[in-house]
């Protein structure tokens, strides 16, 4: 074979997968338009198109497992939506506010935050956003783009984008888990074995410091809500573990200030001693159960209505 030769079958080759790309591309964009995306996306796609709450949750997992969301609405009357998701970080919960406060102005939006997500470095599961990358979400498309240039110039294709995506998608066409049955909530097992309580120590390490990048998105989350006129909570929930002596943390104590600052209400549970002393209330050190999320959302339910809402 001459190099002439071969060097048309590489060409050829190289249109026949940008055809492809770009084919594929079209395809998805317009199913994504016109249709609802099952599987992990389910609760995505409901907040960015149709999502129509009064009161909103956002957070990783610790959220998800935590507030019962039918027996929020049943008590205060109120439309409410748990959009908690695993493993998802500031960036996320900065997207989300973008794009839903465009078709949705909640009263109340409260954001369910772990001690480390001001000082950890990484975006979480952002990269599961790909797919919804130039589709009009311009704050989505600089966070993404945020990354290498060959972050970039990959984005640029639908092959990409929707690589190990778009078989879960087709798959959840034929097994659905009905995400959505109760208002975005998920509850966790009770264990067989119970939790053991961990110690978090410090000693040795680097005292952390604040990730400016997550600051940004925190500031940014809150100027949607002033702009709204939204009012703002900031929670962290219960977890399983005792430190070394640190009273608080760095972030804990950023947070803190940060919240005092701006007439933010903070409510820091992560060691309420009404959960430290039942492990039976724990799936594991970082999530309540769903015996320990009903007992939660009756505390925090308590604490809604004595703050008027």
């Amino acid at each position: 074979m001459t190099k002439k030769k071969l060097l048309r079958i590489v060409l050829l080759v190289v249109v026949l997968v940008m055809v492809l790309d770009v084919g594929f591309g079209r395809c998805m964009s317009w199913y994504m338009t016109h249709k609802d995306i099952p599987g992990d996306y389910k609760k995505i796609d409901y907040m960015l198109k149709g999502l129509d709450a009064q009161i909103l949750f956002l957070g990783a997992s610790v959220c998800m497992n935590s507030f019962k969301t039918e027996t929020l609405e049943k008590e205060l009357g109120k439309s409410v939506f748990n959009g908690g998701l695993n493993d998802q970080r500031l960036e996320f919960f900065d997207v989300m506010c973008d794009a839903i406060w465009k078709h949705s102005s909640p009263e109340l939006l409260i954001l369910v935050l772990r001690q480390n997500d001001l000082i950890v470095r990484g975006n979480g599961r952002l990269k599961m956003m790909n797919i919804y990358y130039h589709l009009g979400n311009t704050k989505l498309d600089d966070y993404l783009n945020g990354g290498s240039l060959k972050q970039k110039i990959l984005l640029n294709s639908a092959f990409y984008r929707f690589n190990t995506y778009w078989w879960r998608i087709l798959l959840y066409h034929f097994r659905s888990f009905d995400e959505l049955a109760h208002g975005g909530f998920v509850g966790k097992p009770v264990p067989r074995i119970l939790p053991q309580c961990v110690t978090k120590t410090t000693e040795g390490e680097e005292t952390p410091s604040i990730n400016p990048h997550k600051l940004h998105c925190l500031e940014n989350i809150l100027a949607t809500c002033r702009r709204t006129g939204t009012r703002l909570w900031i929670v962290i929930s219960p977890e399983y573990y005792t430190y070394d002596g640190e009273s608080e943390s760095v972030a804990l104590s950023f947070i803190h200030d940060f919240c005092d600052q701006n007439s933010i209400p903070f409510f820091n549970d992560s060691r309420h001693l009404d959960f430290m002393d039942h492990p039976e209330y724990f799936y594991d050190n970082n999530h309540l159960n769903v015996n320990g999320a009903e007992i939660y959302t009756q505390f925090f339910l308590k604490r809604l209505k004595d703050e008027g809402i």
